[in-house]
């Protein structure tokens, strides 16, 4: 009885592993290649993030590589002088993206209030007087 019971749910492991497989949809060459893009540009330092709250779009502009990436509902294009390209993400590479982009502006946003407050030289008071 034990062994119908494993080979019952084994069945079931197998039948769910394979359904999972083919729903789960392939990533493709131009997904990858726009995916490795867009993490090779945001981890450049000289490489501009923008990030627009209300319409929710982020902007990667390299100056160096005349490079410009406009990311946007799970849209991603990217753009040169040259050519232009429109790459539609899955979820996986569209959330990976976002959250690189996301953490590198948080990243770069800590670094230049660390320098803000560390030249800090007057209290309020000074200021207060200085006006």
């Amino acid at each position: 009885m034990k062994q119908i019971i494993h080979k019952l749910k084994r069945l079931i492991q197998k039948q769910y592993i394979k359904f999972y497989r083919s729903s789960t949809p392939k990533i493709t060459t131009y997904e990858k290649d726009c995916v490795s893009i867009c993490e090779k540009l945001i981890k450049k330092n000289e490489t501009v993030l923008l990030l627009t709250p209300i319409s929710n779009k982020r902007y990667i502009k390299n100056e160096e590589d005349q490079i410009f990436v406009i990311l946007e509902n799970y849209s991603v294009k990217i753009i040169n002088h040259v050519y232009s390209y429109t790459v539609i993400l899955g979820d996986n590479s569209w959330n990976s993206v976002v959250t690189l982009f996301d953490s590198e502006v948080e990243s770069r946003r800590n670094k230049f209030e660390k320098e803000i407050t560390s030249n800090i030289k007057y209290s309020i008071k000074k200021i207060l007087e200085k006006i």
